[in-house]
């Protein structure tokens, strides 16, 4: 019963998210991954945080959100797909040959940049990861004006990247 209840609810999710099939394989995968969590009832004993305590992960918890962020990255691919045979097709060409050579970056200094920013954003977000958000205490120790030029960096940085060309609002592209 727990088990079609759970696909029910996954599949309506990913209808009512969309007229297209790209979305029901989202919520069929969403529901597929969270069965093994349903079927050995384990879904309410992962509520508390990551290394709690501690700074890092152990081995096991680090698998866990490696494999977490993986199959939610593959799920997403199917919402953001325009078919569901676009979204095999990127799937299979993410995991052809290159996925073990290194990206040609031609001297891109933008990559590098780009790197740098997704490790300082993610050290952030492990850092605050008890509290309610990630930066609630950086700075708050500092001088007020360099924690505020901190914060204005910060947006400046998100100001730099943002997109400033015009987004049909995704619930609107059925």
């Amino acid at each position: 019963m727990r088990v079609r209840n759970t696909f029910i609810i996954f599949l309506v999710s990913g209808f009512w998210h969309g007229a297209n099939w790209t979305f029901i394989a989202w919520g069929f995968l969403n529901a597929l991954f969270i069965m093994p969590s349903i079927l050995f009832a384990t879904n309410r004993k992962n509520l508390d945080t990551v290394a709690e305590g501690r700074t890092l992960p152990n081995l096991k918890e680090l698998l866990q959100m490696l494999v977490t962020f993986s199959l939610t990255t593959i799920a997403w691919i199917f919402f953001r797909a325009e078919s569901i045979s676009h979204a095999v097709s990127y799937i299979s060409r993410m995991f052809s040959k290159s996925l073990f050579s290194l990206p040609r970056t031609d001297g891109d200094k933008d990559l590098i940049i780009n790197l740098i920013l997704i490790a300082i954003f993610l050290l952030v977000e492990w850092q605050g990861r008890e509290n309610n958000y990630a930066i609630e205490h950086i700075g708050r120790k500092l001088y007020r004006p360099v924690r505020w030029a901190m914060y204005s960096v910060v947006i400046f940085i998100i100001a730099l990247y943002m997109q400033t060309s015009e987004s049909p609002f995704i619930y609107f592209q059925f």
